[in-house]
């Protein structure tokens, strides 16, 4: 086998315009340990062998090895926090092919002896469709676009209730991963994240983050079946965004909603979200008045795949924070950096 790889190497070298003018190359192999080397944000690799190629095959894996998504991403927006590429990982890793992450031969020369060859990705390609992606993704835009009225998404830092929020899950604090919070990429309803995800086992309770009225109360809840859920979802993959009606309907699951009024945040209508309910308190009706603590369900995971398909897996809270005005309505934290959203997330909290 090494003979043969020899055989292809001195062929290329003899007739390809990207190494040496010599027809014929020297052939010096003492003392050449052959090696690998990558440069410093992995985008080359260096391989250097003797003329027999000895190890060429064994470096020559290493140097194909696809880079992953997450270095990839980090390359083609170095400002990114760590967690916030971490979210956008499976989506670019649906988006961008296999080969696009490969080091590829783009030139072999052989010095004195020495065979070097050189491998590389094609950046230009692989960071434009990178960043096709995640722009694609952007979350600059009120959210239920279809009632737009040119509204401008308030300033989050700086915005805070006139009384703190009680944290929606006892003992669970805001989390730090990105994929949990307002803005992480959806790809499976081609959609934004807008809430929090409160990871919790089944049946833990939920309570009211501040006092209001129940506006919504899927207390008759019934899971859609799997393959309908399927049908709605490729629905919305045509759209390239997530319909309100198969987030609101469909997504979220039996679901909460309270309404808060125009004094918790000034200048705004507050709303809360708690989606993903195993159950609901039976006096927990529209129109009821409810109180800032006050327990009136239990986490599950309703409106996702693993209730459709019968198990208890996935068992969390996703919880929705959304503030109107007369010019749109505008989720929490929308449209903000990693470091950013969580100061503001976590100075609207109060644990107790």
């Amino acid at each position: 086998m090494k003979k043969k790889l020899s055989t292809i190497f001195f062929f290329i070298i003899g007739c390809s315009n990207i190494q040496n003018d010599a027809p014929t190359p020297t052939v010096i192999a003492q003392n050449i340990v052959s090696e690998i080397s990558f440069s410093y944000d992995s985008i080359k690799a260096t391989i250097i062998t003797d003329t027999d190629l000895t190890n060429f095959e064994t470096l020559s894996l290493l140097a194909n090895k696809p880079i992953s998504i997450e270095h990839l991403v980090s390359l083609a927006y170095p400002n990114l926090h760590d967690s916030t590429i971490k979210s956008f990982e499976p989506l670019v890793n649906k988006s961008v092919a296999l080969q696009q992450r490969k080091r590829v031969i783009n030139n072999i020369t052989n010095n004195d002896g020495a065979i070097i060859t050189s491998y590389t990705v094609d950046t230009t390609w692989v960071f434009k469709n990178i960043r096709e992606v995640i722009n694609n993704y952007n979350s600059s835009s009120s959210i239920n676009s279809l009632f737009d009225r040119g509204g401008e998404i308030p300033d989050f830092v700086k915005l805070v209730p006139s009384s703190k929020l009680l944290l929606p899950v006892i003992k669970l604090k805001v989390p730090t991963r990105a994929s949990r919070l307002p803005n992480a990429p959806r790809a499976y309803r081609s959609g934004i994240h807008r809430g929090i995800d409160f990871f919790s086992n089944w049946g833990t309770p939920i309570r009211a983050v501040a006092d209001g009225v129940i506006i919504r109360s899927d207390l008759n809840y019934k899971e859609v079946p799997a393959d309908f859920r399927v049908k709605m979802l490729n629905n919305a993959s045509k759209l390239k965004r997530t319909p309100s009606d198969i987030f609101n309907e469909l997504l979220l699951g039996q679901a909460v909603i309270i309404d808060h009024g125009f004094d918790l945040f000034i200048g705004f209508r507050t709303i809360t979200i708690y989606a993903h309910l195993s159950s609901i308190d039976s006096k927990i009706i529209p129109g009821y008045k409810i109180k800032r603590g006050d327990v009136f369900g239990r986490s599950g995971n309703t409106g996702t795949q693993p209730s459709t398909l019968g198990t208890r897996n996935e068992s969390h809270l996703h919880w929705e924070l959304i503030l109107q005005d007369n010019k749109g309505e505008y989720y929490f934290g929308q449209n903000i950096e990693y470091d950013g959203l969580q100061f503001a997330l976590n100075q609207i909290f109060s644990e107790n």
